[in-house]
């Protein structure tokens, strides 16, 4: 399978970007009920493995998050570099 890139605008990158993070602050915030949940659509069952598959993807929204607004804020002229 060959992955092509996919070119997005400062606003949908800044919407996803923003989307990802409101889906992570969800989630971390989340009952466990909720947190089994997403892990038994996974797995089938709330297993120990599964729990971490779960918490291990709240972790990458967060990375992916941050990542997309500093490459929006890194792309835009305008912006003072975070540093």
């Amino acid at each position: 399978m060959t992955r092509h890139p996919v070119s997005l605008d400062a606003a949908s990158a800044t919407s996803t970007a923003v989307a990802l993070s409101g889906i992570e602050t969800w989630l971390r915030r989340a009952p466990d009920d909720v947190i089994a949940s997403l892990a038994i659509s996974a797995y089938g069952a709330p297993t120990p493995r599964a729990l971490s598959w779960a918490r291990e993807l709240i972790s990458d929204l967060r990375y992916y998050s941050a990542v997309m607004s500093f490459a929006v804020r890194t792309a835009d002229p305008e912006e003072e570099p975070p540093f």
